[in-house]
């Protein structure tokens, strides 16, 4: 049996309204799978089919606008391997069309094919993707052990009875009740054998995202990498879908996985720069604790991140002094929001602002730069909150150089605050049959309009003290300068955020009723 997996090119641009920057970074779920693969001694061939490596945008007919191998090499790759199955990757639900386009591909190449798709929005809508005629099977959550024996059984010719992969809409009762996780998770991850980073062209990801493509703004290297040393959350953001793939449940690599994970990169790639993507690092802090003493311990120290970021209340002086000696270069922190109230009752975050400035006011002080995420537009706040948020970011910017990230709220599918849009009618100039957008939600107190003024304010605030900043300080200068340089997305997100800002405050003072509310 041949295995193929399959990461499809990104859609930048299309009908439906996608709108982004090209951007790659190494396919973690597929090489997790495929090292699994290898661990149980599966006797097939496999290889990974990532798409995205032409590093070539393509304008098509009717507009839309591709990032990797156009879809006539896809079907040549397809053509030319001919695999017996098809194992097609999707990260994100605004990409969900370009994996469906892969499955309708393969399916017209290789019509004796089995297709499989997996990924987020299939796990949050799988009885909805199994309909696509172009499927065979939908794997929710976590594929490792899932993929293994879906395939097992296709060697066997056997019918596949398995909680959370799909083969119709019959299979619904494999799934469990609860909504949020119906399916169950892998209980021990270091029994997970370090990726199959092999299968890849390593060096044609660095020299991509050096060269403009890097999925994150701050990439400080040239041979960076993501790793995941944890899944699962316990919390409950009303925007966050992490539970549909990844449980509720806070499941952890041990730390001498973790350092043996990094000193495989490290002897065998090169890297020079570590994002940690975990959606939860820092929620046992005795594990936390000793993921430092491993990477302190390292004889050479590869600086890293946590751009997903990390809770705002779990910091002492002496921990953010450690973790800058560990080689952490920036750190983010996620508040949402600076209403102690929207944070209760609209976010459902338990964290207590009350314990987020002094965290500021040490890394200022310790010399480890930090950034915030702040969420504008849930359902449930006022306008004058909104606001708030915004004036709030703007102030600890100024004061303790905490760089804000402002988000327009997100309905994304298997969240919370999805079902509430949903429930509520609250989507305003859209669909839900289409990707979903930010600030398409529309309540008594406020609608897109005022969103996008204040988000267009807030970031012209932002952009203000930036370019002050730049101006009276070499290091900054440099340092926004070289992002720029490496990154013409981010440089071009800066000007368009400082002329948004512009038009966006004259907007703002004649925006008229939900102006008046502040």
């Amino acid at each position: 049996m041949k295995l193929l997996f399959l990461i499809p090119p990104q859609i930048i641009s299309s009908l439906d309204g996608v709108d982004v920057a090209p951007t790659i970074s190494i396919p973690l779920g597929s090489l997790y799978m495929a090292a699994y693969l290898r661990k149980v001694e599966w006797p097939g061939e496999m290889r990974v089919y990532d798409a995205r490596l032409g590093g070539k945008i393509t304008t098509y007919p009717d507009g839309a606008k591709t990032f990797g191998d156009d879809w006539d090499v896809v079907a040549r790759t397809i053509e030319e391997y001919a695999p017996d199955v098809i194992a097609i990757s999707n990260m994100f639900s605004w990409q969900i069309e370009g994996a469906l386009e892969a499955s309708r591909i393969a399916k017209r190449i290789r019509p004796e094919a089995v297709t499989v798709l997996g990924g987020p929005h299939a796990s949050s809508f799988p009885l909805k993707m199994i309909e696509a005629e172009s499927l065979d099977y939908v794997v929710m959550g976590e594929g490792e052990q899932r993929l293994h024996i879906l395939l097992e059984c296709l060697a066997k010719g056997e019918k596949v009875e398995l909680q959370g992969v799909l083969g119709g809409a019959e299979d619904a009762d494999l799934l469990r009740p609860n909504k949020k996780a119906p399916i169950t998770f892998i209980p021990n991850l270091d029994d997970l054998p370090i990726p199959a980073y092999d299968l890849v062209d390593m060096e044609r990801y660095f020299y991509l995202q050096s060269h403009g493509y890097a999925p994150r703004v701050r990439e400080y290297g040239k041979r960076a990498v993501t790793i995941l040393t944890s899944r699962g959350c316990p919390h409950q953001c009303v925007f966050c879908s992490i539970q549909a793939t990844m449980g509720y449940k806070f499941r952890h690599h041990s730390p001498q996985y973790v350092q043996a994970h990094i000193e495989h990169l490290a002897k065998n790639y090169r890297i020079d720069y570590i994002h940690f993507e975990d959606d939860n690092f820092t929620h046992d802090i005795p594990r936390y604790e000793e993921l430092l003493d491993a990477l302190i311990a390292m004889k050479n120290t590869i600086p890293w991140d946590t751009p997903n970021g990390v809770r705002a209340d779990s910091w002492t002086l002496e921990r953010i002094q450690r973790t800058k000696r560990s080689g952490c270069q920036h750190l983010c922190i996620a508040i949402e929001s600076s209403v102690q109230r929207v944070i209760d009752e609209v976010v459902k975050k338990k964290l207590d602002l009350s314990t987020v400035e002094p965290v500021m006011a040490a890394c200022q002080k310790v010399g480890l730069p930090l950034s915030a995420f702040f969420v504008l537009g849930l359902p449930g706040e006022t306008a004058a909150e909104i606001k708030a948020n915004v004036d709030y970011a703007i102030d600890k910017y100024r004061r303790y150089g905490v760089y804000p990230t402002f988000s327009m709220a997100n309905p994304l599918p298997g969240t919370e605050l999805y079902d509430t849009v949903v429930e509520g009618d609250l989507l305003s100039g859209n669909t839900l049959d289409a990707p979903p957008r930010a600030n398409t939600i529309k309540t008594d107190e406020f609608d897109p309009a005022y969103i996008q003024t204040v988000y267009n304010y807030a970031n012209r605030q932002k952009t203000a003290i930036t370019l002050r900043r730049m101006l009276t300080s070499p290091k900054m200068f440099s340092y926004f300068l070289g992002l720029g340089l490496r990154n013409k997305w981010f440089l071009k997100k800066i000007i368009l955020s400082a002329l948004k800002g512009v038009g966006g405050q004259l907007f703002f003072r004649q925006y008229g009723e939900f102006a008046k509310r502040l």
